[in-house]
């Protein structure tokens, strides 16, 4: 197995946090992590919407 290799049962997500140090894990100038912190960050969001919904 390679230096930068996903581990067995390893999420995409947490392999990418794994090496958000190394050069080239950049999409577009934002890194992967920080977009995987802006979706993290809406989920909880809608989860805290949904939650507030009074219809049954």
């Amino acid at each position: 197995m390679g230096y930068f290799d996903q581990l067995p049962g390893e999420s995409r997500e947490d392999f990418v946090r794994r090496f958000s140090t190394r050069p080239g894990v950049v999409a577009d100038g934002v890194t992967l992590v920080d977009l995987y912190n802006r979706i993290a960050a809406l989920e909880r969001r809608v989860a805290q919407l949904e939650g507030r919904s009074t219809t049954p």
